[in-house]
């Protein structure tokens, strides 16, 4: 049923960014039209109020808590990026090769585009797991370092320069996610799209001298 990686990218864009394809959407209530609605102007607007979060000093551990500090801290750098349109901190702790990472930042690189914003549409961490030392290929082969985690979307709206909606970010729900993951991990044409419920960060990375390195986060096909 999967077909290609580009196509389970661009289909789990879609469902980060507009809407919940392939996730459980929370309860819509009156959107009414997109290209009709407006923005009022505020004394203080999200993009001015956001502030870059600082890399927690758990980080530096070689831990469970440290790796799982760390998927925290890349949620946190990716609203910051959402609210802000300023990437480049999300950048810098996302592995040049991961290429959901690369995706999210040109996907808000281009809602911010010629004047646009994005408002609301925040992710929360659901659940972390991660193991240092619990798994081995086989006896005597080093330790398999592992680390997942599920993040939920609040609805949001991404808007242009004039302050008019373009897109709706529809919220997307983890509620009852496992028992229903053979209904939304796939679309309507067999292509394989996952979850943001569901992620996986890729041969995790410690240095002794830095701490947890830039992460390589993917679909978890589970």
């Amino acid at each position: 049923m999967v077909r290609n990686h580009q196509v389970k990218i661009a289909a789990l864009m879609a469902a980060l960014t507009l809407a919940a394809s392939g996730c459980v959407s929370a309860s819509q209530g009156g959107a009414g039209d997109p290209s009709a609605g407006t923005v009022s102007p505020t004394p203080s607007s999200p993009e001015q109020d956001a502030k870059v979060p600082q890399r927690p000093a758990v980080l530096s551990e070689k831990t469970e808590e440290g790796l799982q500090g760390a998927m925290e801290y890349w949620v946190q750098l990716l609203n910051y990026s959402v609210a802000s349109g300023d990437t480049a901190a999300l950048k810098g702790f996302s592995a040049a090769h991961c290429t959901l990472c690369q995706e999210l930042i040109a996907q808000t690189d281009q809602a911010y585009a010629n004047g646009g914003s994005i408002d609301e549409g925040e992710f929360r961490v659901i659940e972390t797991m991660s193991t240092l030392d619990k798994y081995q290929a086989s006896p005597g082969e080093p330790k398999v370092v592992f680390a997942s985690f599920g993040i939920e979307r609040a609805a949001g709206q991404v808007l242009g320069a004039d302050g008019k909606v373009t897109s709706e970010i529809e919220p997307v729900s983890c509620m009852d996610f496992e028992e229903n993951w053979d209904e939304i991990a796939y679309d309507e044409d067999g292509n394989f799209i996952g979850s943001i419920c569901s992620l996986a960060v890729q041969d995790p990375a410690f240095d002794e001298s830095s701490g947890w390195q830039p992460l390589n986060v993917a679909i978890n096909a589970q």
